[in-house]
């Protein structure tokens, strides 16, 4: 849709940007046959795609559970927490390698920008009302945000924990 392009697009021109990770020259190439989205990246989309349909499918149900009937509250629970959780797992794709506060939350300026006009952009959406009709979402209030907030912040802690498992799996890969 065109709004996962806008909110999207700027995260991934962001990531055009990002420095590398600090010790990028001394690691060995890969192989010539090796496919870029090797079998370590696929595992970690994987399972930070499940992170993020579970958090959104949760989302959702607590939506209905919270205001049966009423599916727009609950489609907007599931769309807010897709969407953010999305941006803020932009900043845990910066590095294959390096967790986030090695890499620094800060570093790459324009990830904060990118990331902060998508929100902006996402809370229009959503609280304009214009916009409401548009894209189907109605305004959410405290009690939503706080089931939803939580729940952002999941599949960005399962991927650094994701690459914290796979640096320890490729340490004992090379020891061995």
């Amino acid at each position: 849709t065109g709004l996962n392009l806008i909110t999207d697009g700027a995260p991934a021109l962001a990531l055009g940007m990002e420095k590398g990770d600090p010790d990028i020259m001394i690691q060995p190439p890969r192989p010539p046959d090796e496919p870029v989205i090797n079998r370590p990246m696929r595992t970690r989309i994987g399972i930070q795609t499940i992170a993020i349909a579970g958090v959104t499918l949760f989302a959702y149900w607590m939506g209905i559970q919270l205001y049966p009937g009423i599916p727009e509250e609950a489609k907007t629970m599931a769309f807010v927490t897709l969407s953010f959780s999305e941006l803020l797992r932009a900043f845990t794709v910066r590095s294959e390698r390096y967790p986030l506060h090695k890499i620094g939350l800060f570093s790459n300026t324009w990830m904060l920008y990118a990331v902060a006009s998508s929100m902006l952009l996402l809370l229009a959406v959503i609280y304009v009302p214009f916009l409401q009709p548009i894209f189907n979402t109605v305004p959410l209030g405290w009690a939503e945000w706080q089931i939803v907030l939580p729940l952002l912040f999941v599949p960005a802690i399962v991927a650094e924990i994701s690459k914290w498992l796979m640096g320890i799996q490729l340490k004992v890969a090379r020891a061995a």
